[in-house]
């Protein structure tokens, strides 16, 4: 197993927590999970969040 180090501007990595946090996940393997997907050709399934919404964690 290899590892890396990725850096997101503080908005997406919101929008990571909040995607992570729906699937009740961690925002490591939501990651994993994203570049899995795409690597087997396949579109990662993003959840639509509303624009201004407060959402609870």
């Amino acid at each position: 197993m290899k590892r890396t180090t990725v850096s997101f501007e503080d908005d997406q990595y919101e929008i990571l927590e909040k995607w992570a946090d729906k699937e009740i996940r961690t925002v490591p393997n939501l990651i994993t999970a994203i570049v899995v997907s795409v690597l087997r050709g396949e579109a990662p399934k993003a959840p639509q969040f509303e624009e201004g919404k407060n959402e609870d964690k």
